[in-house]
């Protein structure tokens, strides 16, 4: 058969890769009743993405649900293209960056009963695919984790799995939900709860496209710091780190100070805006400038600009940058947090500099009244300088209410004992 054909020179070309085929959204529940020509029957999938930068055959690879194992096959029924003409069938060959979808074999079936018929809507050339059987598996359950196993034609054993099939202890996965699928986060990241969730689409699955939950594009200000310089000048180092699967080519970078407090860049507080370059995926990159310290103390912004990045929570960050004077020992680095679990400014980080180190440091968290609330740091031998950090919790682990707070500072070294205290804001929303 001309969909069975796969000449020689490429079936050589593909033995150096590996381990570069990921299952990346399965649907088990799909909406509708279930039994025989019925919706939940014939509308199960299963998409897999090529993230390796090498085509990969998957004709004869193996689909196992711990109930039965079936052979992947190219998808044959051309009544497909009636809903997209561009749709890749008659073929098993995957494309680096590209996904798979392979159906239910009686997807388009034309005896379907109860609704529901063909429901999905693939993007242009999308590989479709489908098993050598009648059903995906044994008919997918919420339940059931899934194998994905290499033909033996490729000499060794690549594998992609689904929740988790080797560990039967983790009760993961479970039922998504009626009509909604289980999208993976990241592609190349491990099988576990952690790295899958629920799909968010309106249409509860996105098969043959990005995943509403994928984190593909995502670059981070993954540090900043500002120290005093010389001349009336702080030292700004701000870190910008590439966090999502995908390289980005584009994106910017600002700093500017908030003199107004508002958190927002107003006009004329704009410091520097820099335009980064090419950032491949875990890549990391600092940007260093001296920047003129303000009268009083000021928050200032790092901010990223990247199009297509979703997660933009972690594309902000801010320090305070305060004229030095002689004997502090304390800098808080916000003015104010909140501790609400959103992923941003959740703790108060608390930097200090001692005068020498060696001695005995504590540091500890007060209400107005002067009442301990919780300790932050105690004990001997204490560095010259470090950081720690309040989550907004007393000793006991509860919360503390919406409110102004004193940080102290005591250190102890060869008889003398010098203190520092600075006042923060507590806001929660």
């Amino acid at each position: 058969m001309a969909a069975d054909f796969r000449p020689m020179f490429l079936t050589l070309f593909l033995l150096g890769g590996l381990q570069s085929v990921a299952i990346t959204e399965v649907m088990a529940n799909p909406r509708g009743q279930s039994g025989a020509n019925m919706p939940e029957d014939r509308n199960e999938f299963v998409e897999v993405y090529n993230y390796g930068t090498e085509l990969v055959d998957l004709f004869d690879w193996t689909i196992d649900d711990g109930d039965a194992v079936d052979r992947i096959r190219a998808w044959t029924d051309s009544s497909l293209l009636g809903d997209n003409p561009t749709l890749r069938i008659n073929q098993t060959w995957l494309w680096p960056g590209r996904y798979a979808v392979v159906l239910d074999p009686e997807y388009t079936d034309t005896a379907a009963l109860g609704g529901f018929v063909r429901p999905y809507r693939f993007p242009d050339s999308t590989l479709i695919l489908t098993v050598g059987n009648t059903t995906i598996g044994n008919g997918l359950a919420g339940t059931d984790p899934l194998l994905l196993v290499a033909s033996s034609a490729y000499g060794f054993a690549d594998t992609a799995t689904f929740g988790t099939p080797r560990d039967h202890a983790d009760r993961f996965p479970t039922g998504a939900g009626d009509g909604i699928s289980w999208e993976r986060v990241r592609a190349e990241g491990p099988d576990d709860a952690g790295n899958w969730s629920f799909c968010r689409d309106s249409a509860g699955a996105t098969p043959g496209r990005d995943n509403s939950v994928a984190v593909l594009t995502d670059l981070a200000v993954a540090r900043l710091e500002a120290r005093a310089g010389t001349g009336g000048t702080a030292v700004v180092a701000a870190g910008v780190t590439n966090r999502g699967v995908r390289a980005v080519d584009a994106w910017r970078l600002s700093l500017w100070l908030d003199r107004n407090n508002n958190g927002r860049r107003d006009r004329d507080e704009g410091l520097r805006d820099v335009q980064g370059l090419p950032l491949a995926p875990g890549a990391e990159t600092l940007f260093v400038a001296a920047v003129a310290v303000p009268r009083v103390r000021t928050d200032l912004w790092a901010e990223l600009t990247c199009s297509g990045d979703r997660e933009t929570l972690n594309n902000r960050s801010r320090v305070g940058v305060a004229p030095g004077r002689s004997g502090e020992l304390l800098e808080l680095l916000f003015t104010s947090f909140t501790p609400n679990g959103d992923g941003f400014e959740d703790s108060l980080p608390v930097a200090f500099r001692l005068p020498e180190p060696g001695g005995r440091l504590r540091i500890a968290v007060f209400d107005l009244g002067g009442r301990e609330l919780r300790e932050l740091y105690s004990g001997r031998d204490a560095a010259a300088e470090g950081t720690v950090a309040w989550d907004g919790c007393d000793n006991s682990g509860r919360p503390v209410g919406m409110g102004i707070y004193c940080v102290g500072l005591e250190y102890r070294v060869k008889g003398a004992t010098v203190n520092d205290r600075k006042a923060a804001v507590l806001v929660r929303r």
